[in-house]
């Protein structure tokens, strides 16, 4: 009988302690970690066999890895003394490198955080090819920044003259021949230049590139398309574009400079490793995965001969340096942070892709069909629970331009548009003149004033298009100036106030929105 109770007091006793541990039990974050975990295995084999395949890699010293979660777990939030969010960066947007998926993501942070950003005084460009002059962007008073994510060139010291000594510099970059074929297919190259294929004039090219005249001169700064474009924007001179030794030098100066140079053939895993060097959120991350500003063209999807990119990278061997030397640090600091990178990575790109196909069913759902207005993401060992809803998938959905509009909004900045007379002609139509042989347009008001001299060649046919397309521009903008008012720049001149109505519950920020991001 002793012997009876005594069992049943352990079995009560041991079924007391099971209940405890189930209630106690985060079971959440139990079914993320194993949810997630079944999805890594094929994937973390195929990502372990890459880094082995990556060349020799270079030590950095006192670099800082902000791991989130910690190894005890989740944190509660992002905001430990080891790893507090960073607000002030500037994002290099290196042309046709991916940058119209990512810019929108550093401006959606912005936009949240309030951030203190450096504004063109319209939109789109900062300044390109050259500097930042003073009538190019939006002064303050205290004339500091914290954030900056429009096109511009890098420039070291004038980037440290106007953003706090802890900013973090970040930039994206691509495979040299992929973003070739883009610049080929942006810039019109394929249509300007003298090729007979047609079809896939990048071959013609690669049989001797420098036969054909591609630097060209603008605001008194050598450009070229197909050369060193990428590290062109990354602040490294095309004159230098034979010189090595140079090259290499500038290379491990910006390695020393950038906290993450993301690469477009891994943009999931350099995403990831944004959010962990600056201890964002995962939220914070995410982006639109329909394609944007994706063109379609006969050459887009050619694979170059041995021989032909071979070419290419003694043609362009700044960018291929480039592309090599960031490619292997990414990787590097994918190593150093442990096998439960992957686990996060996962589980980003299984969120992503919720919150993708949340907002596409948002988008075209029928007539009469009840669909939830929000979807709630629960707290995980990656990240903190968020909620999406229809305002959060207008804001994934805009590209940077329009996410800027927004930030000056809340921020009470106003839109200035230069006169029309005064507006920049773009590089793009430029490139049908110089590369003939002809002055380049400086704006708007000298197309307006352009007459042939009796001396020079007739204009070819494309040359006439867009002479008669900008006119058009200019008629256009014309009209719409005329219900604009009047603004005085202390700093930059005359200028047209251009407003925007905005639906108020777009315009909260964190505290006040009706929306989350």
């Amino acid at each position: 009988m002793v012997t009876e109770v005594s069992v049943l007091r352990t079995v009560c006793v041991c079924f007391g302690v099971i209940l405890v541990l189930f209630l106690c039990t985060d079971w959440d974050s139990v079914v993320s970690l194993e949810r997630w975990t079944d999805k890594l295995l094929p994937n973390f084999e195929h990502e372990q066999k890459i880094v082995g395949e990556s060349t020799k890699e270079e030590n950095v010293k006192g670099t800082h890895v902000a791991r989130t979660p910690t190894s005890d777990g989740p944190r509660e939030d992002n905001t430990s003394d080891d790893c507090s969010p960073r607000k002030n960066f500037v994002f290099m947007k290196v042309h046709k490198a991916g940058s119209s998926t990512t810019t929108p993501i550093v401006a959606r942070y912005a936009l949240r955080q309030n951030c203190t950003v450096m504004f063109p005084l319209a939109r789109g460009t900062l300044s390109w090819p050259n500097l930042p002059r003073v009538d190019d962007y939006i002064h303050r008073p205290d004339e500091k920044y914290s954030v900056l994510f429009h096109h511009t060139v890098y420039n070291k010291e004038w980037m440290e003259s106007k953003f706090p000594a802890n900013t973090a510099y970040l930039a994206i970059i691509r495979e040299p021949f992929s973003h070739l074929k883009s610049c080929f297919n942006y810039y019109r190259l394929d249509r300007i230049l003298p090729f007979k294929n047609k079809t896939n004039p990048l071959r013609e090219f690669l049989r001797n590139p420098a036969k054909y005249h591609t630097s060209v001169v603008l605001q008194g700064i050598l450009v070229d398309n197909t050369r060193n474009a990428q590290a062109f924007d990354m602040g490294y001179p095309i004159e230098k574009a034979e010189n090595m030794e140079s090259g290499r030098a500038y290379i491990q100066q910006l390695g020393r400079d950038f906290t993450l140079v993301l690469i477009l053939e891994y943009l999931d895993h350099s995403l990831v490793m944004l959010k962990r060097l600056m201890c964002w959120e995962t939220r914070d991350i995410l982006y639109a995965t329909a394609p944007r500003n994706s063109k379609t063209y006969p050459y887009k999807s050619y694979q170059p001969t041995d021989a032909e990119r071979e070419t290419h990278r003694q043609w362009s061997q700044v960018d291929y340096a480039m592309y090599d030397h960031f490619n292997q640090t990414l990787w590097r600091k994918i190593k150093e942070q442990g096998p439960d990178f992957y686990e996060e990575l996962a589980f980003f790109r299984q969120v992503n892709q919720d919150v993708n196909d949340f907002c596409s069913r948002q988008e075209n759902h029928g007539k009469g069909q009840e669909l939830p207005a929000t979807k709630h993401f629960p707290k995980s060992l990656w990240s903190n629970a968020f909620d999406f809803n229809h305002h959060s998938c207008t804001l994934l959905s805009m590209d940077y331009s329009g996410i800027d509009t927004f930030i000056r909004e809340a921020q009470d900045q106003q839109m200035l548009k230069k006169p029309c007379e005064q507006q920049k002609v773009v590089s793009k139509p430029n490139l049908y003149f110089v590369l003939d042989g002809r002055p380049a347009f400086n704006t708007l008001g000298d197309v307006m004033n352009y007459k042939a001299k009796k001396d020079t060649k007739p204009l070819n046919r494309e040359q006439a298009k867009i002479i008669e397309m900008l006119k058009k521009s200019f008629q256009k903008c014309k009209k719409k100036q005329e219900g604009m008012e009047d603004f005085h720049h202390e700093v930059a001149g005359k200028f047209k106030v251009k407003s925007y109505e905005i639906p108020e519950e777009m315009l909260g920020l964190p505290e006040k929105a009706a929306w989350k991001l």
